[in-house]
């Protein structure tokens, strides 16, 4: 069975990481989080797991490295990027 098979939603996938593992992951596919391009990367090498999952969960993995969704939108600069992922932080567990 694939992870793919039994995945219904990104933040279930994502369980269990950490800022930490997040970045660990981003050095094996070459791209730490906040990198123009990590979010490409993750999903190129999740896909062939994940089918269509892959998106939603490399988005989570950016929501748990910045501890926000508020990252995302095209274009942001790494300035508007910090400043918007310092509202609405997730509650800490």
């Amino acid at each position: 069975m694939k992870f793919r098979d039994y995945l219904n939603e990104a933040p279930v996938a994502t369980k269990g990481w950490t800022k930490e593992s997040v970045v660990k992951f981003g050095k094996t596919i070459g791209k730490a989080p906040d990198e123009h391009g990590f979010f490409d990367a993750c999903v190129m090498k999740m896909s062939d797991e994940m089918g269509d999952g892959a998106k939603g969960f490399c988005a989570s993995l950016k929501d748990t490295f910045y501890g926000s969704p508020n990252w995302r939108g095209s274009g942001k600069s790494k300035k508007d990027i910090t400043k918007d992922t310092k509202k609405d932080k997730f509650k800490e567990k």
